[in-house]
């Protein structure tokens, strides 16, 4: 699906009177979510985003598809050094202050930068370019919304295969095929230094506990030391709580669901847990409107876990491994703004879409939880995107 022009030109006069106010005379990007954002192709390109006029694209390969797939102009790129010469043939003045993406450029490229740009000085303009993605446009909530439509697929065919003797690792590959076949493309973004991501994963009875490397509540065993999150090799015992958080993506956007299945029966102070774990995420989703500052709606219900409810210690994570987050913002990346973490000052407005994750482990026994991708719209708190039914399902 090809993005609008009208979308693409919104998107790059929001950025281009970031750069006046801030006194950039430019922008020169290079990361894969952020080119895709502004040019509407995910080929390996750059783009020079002036102060004033019109974007330039330039691409490695492919040109041919990059030309399709953007209504920016588009030539070859045959080099780091020749991108002044480019831009001077385009008729931009050479900037004095350009923005690079520090929190993801490589060293080795920004030298070469600046061997290329003789006495200009560079800027982080990451931060301004994140917090202006944090915040979908109607076009782009559209997408997510499609996107949300895979997860429920996924749920249901869970419960039809779900049975004694499968491996976790099995499970999920089962159920991968499944969300391909409905339209997920296979992959997830993620903007964070040494952050990997599968499509998902299932946790089952006590390996939902082991800690590990990914920063979040739930780990997983995984596969091997190689690659420790996710599904083990290990045999789904009937009884066992299993967490299904899968990350399905369509058109490039991204929505993280999850939700609590077992075979046969489950036990009863897990099922307990899970009930207060639905009412902190109500609280969460209400809590999530406008105006309101990340932290201190963090701050907020991690007051009311620890004050109505026996699992202060269980929410997110356990001892040492415990997060601090129970929220993150997610579109063309998984990792995006905001976050509802401990002291996050992001000030919420209408249109940012997050993913709100309420977890609670304990050790040795298993781990319950949901997530939910909603989007904040208004006085009444976020608006569900992600709709499938938020009770625990028991296979018999």
């Amino acid at each position: 699906m090809k993005v609008p022009e009208s979308e693409l030109q919104q998107r790059v006069n929001n950025l281009q009177e970031t750069l006046q106010r801030e006194g950039f005379d430019g922008a020169l990007l290079v990361q894969r979510a952020d080119t895709l954002y502004y040019s509407g192709t995910a080929q390996n390109i750059h783009i020079y985003i002036p102060q004033v006029g019109q974007p330039l694209v330039m691409a490695y390969r492919d040109v041919a598809r990059a030309e399709e797939e953007t209504d920016w102009r588009v030539i070859p790129l045959l080099g780091l050094s020749k991108i002044p010469g480019y831009l001077k043939e385009a008729s931009l003045p050479l900037p004095k202050v350009l923005g690079l993406e520090f929190d993801v450029l490589p060293v080795s490229q920004y030298e070469r930068y600046r061997k290329a740009f003789q006495e200009i000085r560079f800027v982080d303009v990451s931060p301004f370019i994140r917090l202006q993605r944090a915040t979908k446009s109607t076009w782009e909530i559209a997408r997510l919304e499609e996107t949300a439509l895979v997860y429920p697929q996924v749920l249901a065919y869970a419960q039809e295969i779900l049975r004694p003797g499968i491996t976790e690792v099995e499970f999920d590959s089962h159920l991968e095929q499944k969300a391909r076949a409905a339209g997920h493309e296979g992959y997830s973004r993620v903007r964070g230094f040494n952050s990997e991501f599968h499509f998902g994963a299932i946790f089952s009875g006590s390996r939902a506990t082991v800690p590990g490397c990914f920063d979040g509540p739930i780990v997983g065993k995984g596969a091997s030391i190689a690659f420790p999150q996710g599904p083990s090799k290990a045999i789904i015992q009937e009884g066992e709580s299993i967490i299904l958080d899968f990350v399905t993506v369509v058109n490039g956007y991204q929505t993280d669901q999850t939700r609590l299945m077992a075979y046969g029966n489950m036990s009863p102070e897990l099922l307990a847990a899970h009930e207060i774990i639905l009412e902190v995420e109500e609280r969460l989703r209400k809590a999530m409107i406008p105006g309101r500052i990340a932290g201190e709606i963090y701050a907020e219900i991690m007051t009311w876990v620890k004050e109505n409810t026996p699992y202060e210690q269980n929410f997110m994570g356990f001892g040492q491994a415990r997060v601090a987050f129970i929220g993150h913002g997610i579109g063309l990346e998984l990792d995006e703004l905001p976050t509802i973490s401990r002291g996050a000052k992001e000030v919420l407005v209408s249109g940012m879409v997050v993913a709100i994750e309420p977890k609670f482990v304990f050790p040795g026994l298993g781990a319950v939880g949901i997530e939910d991708t909603v989007v904040v719209e208004g006085d009444e708190g976020a608006r569900y995107l992600t709709l499938s039914p938020r009770e625990p399902i028991i296979v018999r």
